[in-house]
């Protein structure tokens, strides 16, 4: 139950639908911008940078290193997204609650990415990167908090497909670039850290956050036990928080899918290695026209027609519905059709996941911290993925990937339907 005091410092937190009549542009803008930029710095160095430096350096053990550094890569994101996120929650500038972690983040995120180039021993490279994954994770949970900040629930569909956008071009083209510099890392490296400045300032600098110093301020821990408390997942967020924590770790789960794919074209459908990369190639362009599309399309509809839930819903289950075709068609043409099927319910996904994850969260004043845990799951998920594929394949082959696939996806589209608050 919550006192007076309590609800009028929620409502001066909280933007509501009647003092937003208008979308707010330098907001989507912002998160746009960021989402390009946050996404761009990480992606280039975790998706080929870093492997590649981490071949030149150990080409020997190489395999093994990626795996270890991976799974370490994933925990610090856990931890440092949530931490970042309660800090940011408890900040108050006249700059805001998020601006100085980002640009703060920013500034550090510069030095580590000189010093991963200047450095050439493996214990010191990955010291840094993880010092910049951290960091990075901080960043994230500090941006996102932008939309239930700044952001009328009448408009988060928009304001989310616009993040989603910026998320979705940043995954894909970061590799696409990237990969052009794995024989020249230092420029590669270079070029993604002058990117990630470049927009994640811009999209402070459009945002333009307001000051939030004469926001209520959040009361002194009692204890070390309250202290802690603080930086915990909320233990009675209600039943509409879980299920979207619960949505969002199956969501990732099936992305094993997506590692074994040149081997599924090779081993399940008899390509050669040649062939299966042109394959390879046209099925990501499809997907990245298909996803970047209908994410551009879907929150704005959203909006107007005041659902996300049940279009949510509909676009987890369109993913994972496909994955029957190259089961019982196993040749490279169905799994295409099934990649560019999949992208459109992914950038629907893309478009409106933030919208829900925003709309569940039980306290406006600790926002970044939850918003922060509830992206966490999506890690859990992704680090489970690898492992779960890799125990299907071995027990099923690599035809068992896509029955699994379908199976945690539908669950994943009940948990949404089955979200109360949400249209």
């Amino acid at each position: 139950m919550m006192t007076s005091n309590e609800a009028s410092a929620n409502d001066v937190l909280m933007v509501r639908d009647d003092q937003q009549p208008k979308f707010p542009w330098r907001t989507g803008a912002g998160l746009l911008l960021g989402g390009a930029g946050w996404f761009w710095g990480f992606q280039a160095l975790n998706a080929v940078l870093l492997p590649a430096k981490i071949q030149m350096i150990d080409p020997v053990n190489k395999v093994t290193i990626v795996a270890m550094v991976s799974t370490v890569t994933m925990l610090i994101s856990l931890v440092a997204g949530i931490v970042g996120g309660a800090l940011s929650d408890r900040t108050r500038t006249r700059f805001g609650a998020r601006t100085p972690w980002i640009v703060g983040g920013v500034a550090i995120g510069t030095v580590l990415l000189v010093l991963f180039i200047v450095f050439e021993n493996l214990a010191a490279v990955l010291a840094v990167w993880w010092l910049y994954a951290a960091v990075y994770n901080v960043i994230l949970a500090a941006g996102c908090a932008w939309q239930p900040d700044q952001v009328a629930p009448r408009w988060r569909g928009t304001a989310s497909s616009m993040y989603g956008m910026g998320h979705q071009a940043a995954l894909l083209g970061a590799q696409v670039i990237a990969a052009l510099f794995v024989t020249n890392i230092s420029m590669g490296v270079l070029i993604s850290l002058v990117i990630f400045d470049v927009l994640s300032l811009a999209a402070v600098l459009i945002d333009q956050e307001k000051s939030n110093k004469d926001m209520p301020r959040h009361p002194h821990a009692r204890s070390v036990f309250d202290g802690f408390r603080s930086f915990l997942p909320p233990s009675h967020a209600g039943r509409d928080y879980w299920l979207a924590a619960l949505a969002r770790f199956l969501w990732m789960m099936p992305g094993g899918i997506g590692t074994y794919r040149l081997y599924t074209l090779t081993d399940y459908m008899g390509q050669p290695a040649k062939e299966a990369g042109q394959w390879m190639s046209l099925m990501s362009t499809i997907g990245l026209v298909a996803a970047v599309s209908f994410c551009a399309i879907s929150g704005p509809i959203s909006d107007k027609f005041h659902s996300v839930k049940i279009p949510l819903a509909v676009a987890i289950f369109t993913v994972g519905l496909p994955c029957w075709l190259p089961f019982f068609v196993p040749t490279p043409v169905a799994y295409t059709v099934y990649v560019g099927v999949s992208s459109i319910g992914s950038g629907i996904f893309s478009a409106l996941d933030q919208t829900i994850m925003t709309s569940v969260l039980p306290d406006p004043k600790t926002q970044a911290k939850d918003l922060a845990f509830l992206n966490s799951c999506g890690v859990l998920g992704n680090l489970g993925a690898p492992l779960l594929a890799g125990a299907v394949v071995n027990a099923f082959g690599y035809a068992g990937l896509f029955p699994m696939g379908f199976i945690i996806l539908t669950m994943a589209s009940v948990c949404v339907f089955c979200i109360r608050k949400i249209r």
